[in-house]
């Protein structure tokens, strides 16, 4: 049963302890803790300052007025953090999504149109659209970054389109002209059940000569399988931990300085991943509480994802000014079975069995056939009798070609009244999605099922190469920009700031479709344009050295789109019930204003930081997909507002010389403001009901302790982590009976609970660490699904279990 929603008194107390943790942090606070200092009650040492890019030049995090949650790369190495999702524990407001690989922040998340969230490799945004189903994200892993930065809110302005939510972006270190560095380092480890994983990289840099600089890394990893892959029908393991992944990144970077003004820097970046099976389990025949985790699906489930991005940077220095300009392109390919062929196919045939009388006669309405053919789908597995086996393979190809020119013109001297940037930005992002279904079998089992053969029960036969369904869409985002920000100091406290952006977008595709389970040949083309303007505007005061607090207001949109042509005969009943005659051929951009407070600074000389902010975004216009359960299709329309309001605390304390701590807390209530409805007709279903929660869970809290002591005369450090995420206080609309998503028999995540220990020793430049992850073995059942709300094959998946390992670094 779903938790209640909020009520309102909760909310009043909720937004009480913000507001009073926030007026805890201004002067009053300050000048108590200044006081402290002066009574010698604080130790000495100093947090290290963090200069971030957030806002397109170098400037310390304190002193921008925003919310930005950053993990340099000392605290990433410190953690063994290794993907976006383990470094989320530790950024408050940050969500990632484990299959489609999408990010959301402070709540704002969707799995239809444009992404809500920039992704970005330096200053180059590689995102995606969502053209179909499965249309995945790839995500950078961690190994050599200079740092994570997570800036939270709209970033429409300096970021563009596809920041609407925010943005994510991994800073990469550059070739240093002046000295050399070097960093290797080797890990391998176990879990209760699964196989070994192991982590083995280097990275190198310095001068090559004296122009020349350059830096290289790279890295290959190893996550050991934890599901094992078994046969339904007889029981017999086919492959133990068949989810293992491997995964292999390079980089390479050359900077050159052919005169003191200009630096040209060269680089490319590459990675692989593949994955063998899904993480995903079946309930009926796995454990959690004895790790015994098994899937029956008769394909397997891989995922083989790779990217190159390469960039051109070439920077300028002249009196008062910088001239920058970013070029690069990318390129990825990824092809994915996201999804079961085999299941959804049989669920599909399952349907049909209940809504119609089976070839003996006897009446499935309700799921009952005496003959045995109903469920096709068991919580066990599989339900053929006499058919034999059954396997259908679905694959999804993600295509992207991107090419992207920004030239930025900026002021130089930070410390100038008037501090500048101006730029233009130009992107092509070639995007391509196919999705394919290859069932040799189909005539087979529809003989078999309606005793029919397949042209007369589908109206065609198979593709030549035994397709029974493919969608094919080859789509062209493109963006001219205009942008510039400012930052004026009033007084030597005040500062005001503003920014603005103008952009020229489009989009269009080219589509084909085909196959008897897509009701045959269909193709057509469209397009959408668009002339957005962006903005913000932030006050910001200085309070002292120590100590800034801010007001800001910014918007962010995503780019519009245009749906791709199906057979709406074949979805006349949906439609018929929606009040329309035809699918809308376009959608518009959406859009979100974010209004921001936020304070941040240091107390007791720096031994104590702080970044805290309170929110409240307003989502208009919200693109999303409508699905038609007649005939299995979907489209993108324009549906609903909703509202993300919330806070953010990082705090980061040296209590002592051996003893410090890290502590983030995040809450974030996102939800439908009014009733999204799928068409204009009186009583047209809900999609999205008012009251409804986005996404993702609304506490975050997590917790880091290092704590440094002698033994043997030999110095170890002994750090504990946890990282603690809340279940979904209000109703779905998966779990929202109002809503036409609505499914029984699913339910939100649980809270879940992730600790880790590590103790490590130097000797000269290495390091040393044991370690062990999910300390408590927490198994939680997460991600709970099946393929329509009549089957009874459930599959979930959960955390790595306990995993003890040794790691081994150096560093000069």
């Amino acid at each position: 049963m779903a938790a209640p929603a909020i009520s309102a008194q909760a909310k009043k107390k909720i937004g009480a302890c913000a507001l009073g943790l926030f007026l805890v942090l201004l002067p009053g606070g300050v000048a108590w803790g200044d006081g402290a200092l002066q009574a010698g009650n604080a130790p000495s040492g100093a947090i290290e300052v963090v200069v971030v890019t957030a806002t397109r030049r170098a400037e310390n995090v304190d002193k921008v007025p925003e919310s930005v949650g950053v993990l340099s790369k000392v605290k990433m190495r410190a953690l063994d953090l290794k993907t976006i999702a383990d470094a989320a524990q530790f950024i408050p407001g940050i969500a990632v999504a484990p299959d489609s690989h999408s990010i959301s922040i402070r709540g704002i998340a969707s799995s239809a149109g444009a992404g809500v969230t920039g992704i970005y490799v330096d200053d180059v945004p590689i995102q995606m659209r969502s053209l179909d189903f499965n249309s995945n994200d790839t995500l950078p892993e961690l190994f050599d970054l200079e740092r994570i930065e997570v800036l939270r809110g709209p970033q429409g302005t300096l970021f563009g389109a596809g920041s609407e939510g925010g943005a994510v972006r991994y800073i990469t270190p550059q070739p240093n002209a002046t000295d050399y560095e070097g960093y290797a380092r080797s890990e391998i480890s176990a879990s209760t059940s699964g196989s070994l994983n192991y982590d083995v990289g280097f990275a190198a840099g310095g001068p090559l000569a004296d122009e020349l600089a350059f830096r290289v890394s790279a890295w290959r990893r190893r996550e050991g399988g934890t599901v094992d892959k078994f046969d339904d029908q007889t029981g017999r393991t086919i492959l133990r931990n068949a989810n293992a992944a491997e995964s292999t990144g390079v980089r390479g970077a050359l900077g050159w300085t052919p005169t003191s003004a200009l630096t040209l820097t060269a680089s490319d970046y590459f990675q692989q991943r593949f994955q063998r099976d899904s993480d995903a389990f079946w309930i009926g025949v796995s454990s959690l509480d004895d790790g015994t985790l098994r899937n029956g699906t008769p394909e397997a489930l891989a995922d083989h994802d790779h990217f190159n991005l390469a960039s051109l940077k070439a920077d300028y220095q002249f009196s008062g000014a910088e001239l920058i300009s970013n070029t690069s392109y990318f390129r990825r390919l990824e092809r994915v079975n996201g999804y079961s062929g085999t299941l959804y196919n049989l669920s599909y045939f399952q349907q049909l069995l209940a809504a119609r009388t089976d070839p003996m006669g006897d009446d499935c309405t309700g799921g009952q056939c005496a003959n045995g053919l109903y469920p096709l789908l068991t919580p066990t597995g599989i339900n053929l009798p006499g058919f034999g086996a059954y396997k259908s393979v679905a694959t999804v190809t993600n295509a992207q070609r991107n090419f992207i020119e920004e030239v930025r013109l900026q002021s130089n001297d930070a410390g100038a009244r008037l501090v500048w940037l101006a730029g233009l930005f130009y992107a092509l992002d070639t995007q391509q999605a196919i999705d394919a279904v290859n069932d040799p079998q189909l005539p087979a089992i529809t003989q078999y099922l309606w005793e029919e053969d397949i042209v007369t029960a589908w109206g065609e036969n198979l593709l030549p190469n035994g397709d029974a369904f493919i969608n094919n869409t080859v789509a062209h985002d493109h963006q001219l920009a205009a942008f510039a920000n400012g930052t004026y100091a009033l007084t030597d406290a005040w500062k005001i700031q503003g920014g603005v952006r103008y952009a020229q977008t489009g989009f269009d595709f080219r589509n084909y479709s085909d196959g008897p389970e897509n009701f045959g040949f269909n193709s057509g083309t469209g397009r959408q344009s668009e002339s957005p303007i962006t903005w913000m505007s932030s006050v910001s005061y200085q309070m002292n050295d120590a100590a800034m607090v801010y007001a800001t207001v910014a918007n962010g949109y995503r780019i519009g789109g245009a749906n791709a042509p199906f057979p709406e005969e074949s979805c006349q009943a949906d439609l018929k019930d929606l009040g329309i005659d035809h699918v809308p051929e376009s959608y518009d951009s959406d859009r979100i204003t974010s209004y921001e407070l936020g304070a941040k600074g240091g107390l007791f000389g720096g031994r104590l930081h702080y970044a805290a902010s309170v929110y409240r975004a307003l989502w208009d216009d919200i693109q999303q997909a409508n699905y038609l359960s007649s005939c299995g299709f979907q489209y993108v329309t324009n549906l609903g507002t909703a509202a993300s309001s919330g806070f953010d605390l990082d705090l980061d304390w040296i209590a002592s010389d051996a003893l410090r701590m890290g502590i983030t807390v995040g809450y974030t209530d996102a939800y439908f403001t009014r009733d999204s409805r799928a068409g204009p007709k009186p009583g047209a279903a809900v999609i999205a009901h008012k009251g409804d929660a986005l996404s993702g869970s609304p506490w975050a809290l997590s917790v880091d302790v290092q704590y440094e002591l002698t033994v043997a005369a030999q110095a170890v450090t002994l750090r504990f982590d946890d990282a603690f995420s809340s279940r979904v206080s209000r109703l779905t609309p998966i779990t929202d009976p109002i809503s036409s998503q609505f499914d029984p028999g699913l339910r939100t995540d649980p809270a879940t609970n992730l600790a880790s220990i590590r103790a490590s020793t130097k000797v000269g430049r290495a390091e040393v660490t044991l370690f062990v992850e999910n300390l408590f073995d927490s198994h939680p059942l997460l991600d709970l699904d099946h393929q329509d709300q009549s089957t009874l094959l459930y599959e979930a998946a959960t955390l790595r279990p306990r995993t003890i390992g040794v790691s081994m670094s150096y560093s000069y």
